[in-house]
């Protein structure tokens, strides 16, 4: 696992953060909701505080049902 200190996170870590699959965060990069840069070796890496942001609108989304 990466450092707490990193600022990207893999697409797993991401998956953790928000409580979801990683199919489920490679569909949210193609929609948009989330933005990857990539290795010269393709692996995505998320900005830490966009996924946390995003964990954070699914929380107060599901709390407002």
């Amino acid at each position: 696992m990466l450092s707490m200190h990193t600022t990207h996170l893999l697409t797993a870590e991401a998956a953790r953060i928000l409580n979801v699959t990683p199919d489920t965060v490679r569909h949210l990069e193609r929609r948009g909701r989330l933005i990857a840069e990539r290795t010269d070796s393709g692996v995505r890496l998320f900005d830490r505080e966009a996924v946390i942001r995003l964990a954070a609108e699914r929380a107060e989304r599901k709390a407002a049902r």
